[in-house]
């Protein structure tokens, strides 16, 4: 097969999804139209090993996934094959070139659900033979899934993928950093087909203490309501977690196998802000060069993008630093679209949250729609006196949805955006 040229669209032919709200991409969907929140008080009892013996306290909330199959592993491994799973029967997937089919699944962190409690035991053993011991029980290739490549290489054991298989890590950007480089390589020619997305599972004692301590996390009130992105009383966000798995392709090898392009994946850029692990550069100017420059590439002006998803965690830093970045893109031009972001009703999904808020993005352009943001009541004074930018409201909203830009930031600095377009015909 002709290599495709580095001008030839890059499309999305398939989506699965594995979130708080939801175990499909249709259930997840459904969920977040309908203005659900997955924020709940942990029962510990059902959090695994990591959490055997950990005193009750009001620290212990998120937004879990409510798994109803047996994976002996890491969830994250578990999860992003679910959703793999799912995306490769949407695309129609039957016969493609293993040598042709690349993998890019991205986690911000290896497994460390069984991990945790195996360390902890051979720590306060410090005995050879009693850290074994720990590790019985465990799939053979437990301590494997440590590693934060362990979801791309799950997956493309399971679909023999012999392209090439990478596992970026960029922290709370690592889905939208995990699509640009698949999409390179379909327009490099390395690739016919790319599964892509990433996979995350922070919902354990030692990282939420550790957020907690970071002061990103919210901290009074209501589970579901307790995530207010750009909202006047955000405090922070609760974590959640689960997996994104995309089918990126070029359009004429699409086409070629009759496939149905959901939205056309135009541009992303990615951008360094070295302010510190949770800090952020308040001037944004990262994030406006990438929502700059993925407009650009678009031939449109930022103003004229219908949907903007922003990585909205809630913070006041990072809420602020998105309203900037936004403000300095639109150069002192009308939004003649909306805004929203998903973390009201997901939660933090950490090193999978960009993959799962583009592939709802997608969505949003399949069924032509703006999806609430939910727990938004009041814009945020501090906000307003920088932009007043349009949100959406408590309710979904049909309307034209064109183009979407997605926006991430990660933790330690990684900044990214993504220009995702309706495909004509």
């Amino acid at each position: 097969m002709s290599s495709p040229s580095a001008f030839e669209s890059v499309v999305i032919t398939g989506i699965g999804l594995v979130t708080p709200l939801g175990l499909t991409r249709e259930s997840t969907w459904a969920a977040l139209l309908a203005g659900k929140q997955a924020g709940v008080d942990l029962d510990l009892a059902r959090m695994g090993a990591a959490w055997r013996g950990i005193a009750p306290s009001p620290l212990w909330r998120g937004c879990p996934v409510r798994r109803t199959w047996d994976f002996p592993g890491e969830p994250i491994v578990g999860d992003a094959l679910v959703a793999a799973r799912e995306a490769i029967a949407q695309a129609n997937l039957r016969v493609v070139d293993p040598e042709r089919w690349g993998c890019v699944i991205g986690a911000s962190k290896g497994g460390m659900h069984h991990a945790v409690p195996v360390f902890a035991s051979q720590w306060r053993s410090r005995e050879h033979d009693a850290g074994q011991a720990a590790w019985s029980g465990l799939p053979e290739d437990a301590w494997r899934q440590i590693w934060p490549d362990a979801p791309a290489s799950a997956i493309a054991q399971e679909w023999n993928i012999r392209g090439p298989v990478v596992a970026p890590a960029a922290a709370c950007a690592t889905g939208l950093v995990s699509l640009i480089r698949a999409a390179d390589l379909i327009r490099d020619g390395v690739c016919d087909v790319v599964v892509c997305g990433s996979s995350d599972a922070s919902l354990l004692p030692s990282l939420l203490a550790s957020y907690r301590r970071l002061g990103v996390l919210a901290r009074e009130g209501d589970p579901r309501s307790a995530c207010k992105p750009f909202d006047q009383e955000r405090d922070g966000f609760l974590v959640g977690e689960g997996a994104a798995v995309m089918v990126v392709e070029s359009l004429s090898h699409a086409r070629l196998r009759g496939a149905v392009p959901l939205a056309e994946f135009v541009a992303g850029r990615t951008f360094s802000d070295g302010s510190g692990v949770a800090g952020l550069d308040e001037s944004a100017e990262g994030l406006s060069h990438a929502i700059a420059g993925v407009t650009s590439a678009g031939g449109l002006a930022a103003a004229e993008v219908d949907l903007v998803n922003f990585h909205g965690t809630g913070t006041q830093q990072n809420d602020r630093t998105e309203v900037t970045a936004m403000t300095r893109a639109l150069s002192g031009q009308r939004m003649t679209g909306v805004c929203c972001a998903f973390k009201g009703a997901l939660g933090h999904l950490m090193g999978a949250a960009g993959s799962v808020e583009t592939a709802l993005a997608v969505l949003c352009i399949r069924d032509q729609i703006a999806p609430p943001t939910a727990n938004l009541r009041a814009l945020a004074k501090d906000l307003q006196s920088i932009r007043p930018l349009p949100f959406t409201g408590e309710t979904a909203t049909p309307r034209r949805v064109e183009t979407v830009l997605k926006t991430s930031l990660g933790f330690g600095g990684p900044v990214a955006a993504v220009l995702l377009r309706r495909v004509a015909g």
